[in-house]
């Protein structure tokens, strides 16, 4: 007979194996790595009360493994609790007996019970999950720039370092910005680890006493043969303004007797826009005469738990002030509960669900994946009918349906997990 339960202290030394066995890209190869790891899991899931490690055992073995994150999330003006899971793995003498997806499972139940209405994961299989239920978020777009080729401002001399003691300003700078920025996801405890490694480096940008911004980095070889040729590799980077932008970018135009190239990965579908020339290093020019300026890439994925409970939690957030009776028929064969057709009434943007359910002027079908990505303002629903992913009952609404669920900035997020 086999459970899910959360993980004891005495089985970490199991968990880290499954878990170096699942992912040796990590590169814990000795003994004495194995041992740092599991110390190090241990007393992060002590201090990180909104983190939970769990696994699947069959009797006292342990086949599988994942990590639980209760996240707050910004939802236009509104902070909801996510469901994030990361880390799953599966012994490898027991892949093929569904392990992973009775994690899943769990992990959907789990939050689903506890009254959260979202959830999120980066995933190792796109298609494994949207078959879940999870929709795609917006892309990942990674550019490799010159450092020159940034603009510079004078503004850079309010840029120094991180120390230690700025710990909390930095955090308070991370969370004031993802508290006005939608998809962003509050700071845990365990994400400030990386502030302690001497391999990364951070300097922020100082408004008086306060920082307004900062830039998480490193520093990787540029060239095998030429020890003085480095590139860097900007892993986190927060802006509250433009001055503190212009700030940072203008720190980084400075690099450039140093630093080849500059790689960025960053949600922004705009950020090609910034260097005077956006092309990439490989030199890539496809038909009719296009220049290479980045690689995209699928990354975070949404998924609704609990339709109603979502709508009744952002009973306070504004459809862009559309007045409509809409009813919705999603399909979710994964999570039955929410399939099926649900009335919802809007009135000058805001939603509620009435007691009839017979009372609807337009009817939108489609997928809980898509809905998921529609809710987020990932796709606009003009486009999931366009690619034959969403029905309407009535095509002069489709205006309508796209402005309802349209947010004024699509979803940012950049926490790992």
């Amino acid at each position: 007979m086999s459970q899910i339960k959360k993980i004891p202290p005495k089985d970490y030394a199991a968990f880290v194996q499954i878990m170096v066995d699942a992912y040796p890209g990590a590169k814990i190869n000795s003994t004495e790595q194995m041992e740092q790891a599991r110390k190090r899991l241990l007393r992060v899931d002590r201090e990180n009360p909104r983190l939970t490690s769990y696994g699947l055992y069959q009797g006292k073995s342990l086949l599988g493994a994942m990590k639980l994150y209760d996240f707050s999330m910004t939802f236009g003006q509104t902070i909801l609790e996510v469901g994030g899971v990361g880390s799953v793995a599966v012994d490898l003498a027991h892949k093929k007996e569904k392990v992973c997806k009775r994690l899943i499972d769990f992990y959907l139940d789990h939050y689903r019970n506890k009254g959260t209405a979202l959830a999120a994961l980066y995933p190792f299989r796109p298609d494994f999950y949207k078959k879940m239920g999870f929709g795609y978020g917006v892309k990942h777009n990674r550019y490799k720039i010159k450092p020159g080729d940034l603009p510079y401002s004078d503004r850079r001399k309010k840029v120094r370092f991180f120390r230690p003691p700025d710990l909390r300003k930095l955090v308070d700078c991370y969370n004031r910005y993802a508290a006005v920025t939608h998809g962003m996801m509050g700071r845990l405890k365990y994400e400030t680890e990386r502030f302690k490694k001497t391999e990364i480096k951070t300097v922020c940008y100082m408004s008086g006493k306060t920082i307004k911004g900062f830039i998480v980095f490193t520093f990787t070889d540029g060239k095998d043969d030429n020890f003085v040729s480095n590139d860097l590799k900007i892993i986190e980077m927060i802006y509250e303004n433009r001055e503190t932008l212009a700030g940072l970018l203008g720190f980084l135009h400075t690099q450039a007797d140093q630093v080849r190239y500059i790689t960025y990965n960053t949600q922004d579908e705009y950020f090609h826009h910034v260097p005077s020339d956006p092309r990439s290093d490989t030199e890539v020019l496809f038909p009719p005469v296009a220049h290479e300026s980045n690689i995209q890439g699928v990354g975070l994925m949404y998924r609704v738990l609990d339709i109603k409970r979502l709508f009744a939690l952002l009973k306070d957030h504004n459809f862009n002030g559309q007045t409509i009776r809409l009813k919705l028929a999603i399909r979710d064969s994964f999570m039955p509960e929410n399939q099926g057709e649900l009335i919802v009434h809007f009135n000058e943007g805001r939603a509620r669900l009435p007691r009839s359910q017979d009372d609807w002027e337009v009817e939108i079908e489609l997928d809980m994946s898509d809905f998921s990505s529609m809710i987020m303002g990932v796709i606009d629903f003009f486009d999931l009918y366009r690619f034959g992913q969403a029905e309407i009952s009535d095509k002069a609404y489709i205006e309508t349906i796209t402005r309802l669920f349209r947010t004024d900035r699509k979803p940012v997020c950049t926490t790992e997990f």
